[in-house]
């Protein structure tokens, strides 16, 4: 019995010579993520299935006990490759660094976004994904601010929505665990640098568990 076949039959039915402990700790290891078990894209677990049956229909002219073998083998492999699958799509869809859920004010009730803050060699890279916040009217923009529970604010950039999309991207150079509010603010033109009271949207970064 090939070495492959030997591993595969102690795994189906815990007799024959075992894997190595390297590829145990492999499946140990991924069967034991949260997120391999999500479901993976509907084109990823087609292509699998359509792998697996091209598996069974070429060995269907071979003795039975081998094409029940290699069948399982197949089925074997297709699933690995699912939870694999599950646990990459699962990695690139979880945003990197701290995500701040912001709500909006009074000022704008139906606003609502999220800050994800990443640090960089040049601070903190703040990316605001946002929804219900209307383009900021001409003379007017938006300014982003991180601030302290102490009352202190820094500015992290201006924007005013007025062309597509709804992303932005704004930088702080001070650290987020000394200033955890992140505000968006309603600016006039001409106004000067201080910030207004016209208050869209906040959000407070969670203290890390500890």
């Amino acid at each position: 019995m090939e070495p492959d076949e030997t591993r595969a039959e102690y795994l189906a039915t815990g007799s024959g010579d075992p894997p190595e402990p390297e590829q145990l700790d492999l499946i140990r290891r991924v069967l034991g993520r949260t997120e391999s078990w999500d479901e993976p894209p509907a084109e990823v677990m087609e292509g699998l299935l359509s792998t697996v049956g091209r598996e069974s229909g070429a060995s269907a002219a071979r003795d039975a006990p081998t094409r029940s073998r290699r069948t399982w083998m197949a089925g074997v492999a297709a699933l690995v490759a699912v939870l694999a699958m599950g646990a990459i799509v699962a990695a690139v869809q979880q945003p990197a660094g701290t995500v701040v859920a912001m709500a909006g004010t009074e000022l704008a009730p139906q606003a609502a976004g999220r800050a994800v803050v990443e640090p960089v060699s040049t601070g903190w890279k703040i990316s605001l994904d946002l929804t219900g916040l209307e383009a900021a009217p001409e003379g007017s923009y938006y300014e982003g601010w991180v601030w302290s529970d102490d009352g202190e604010g820094v500015s992290i950039g201006t924007f005013h929505l007025r062309g597509e999309g709804e992303h932005v991207v704004l930088w702080s150079g001070v650290p987020p665990g000394s200033y955890p509010w992140i505000w968006v603010t309603l600016q006039g033109e001409g106004d000067g640098p201080a910030v207004s009271d016209l208050v869209m949207l906040k959000g407070r970064a969670e203290p890390a568990a500890g």
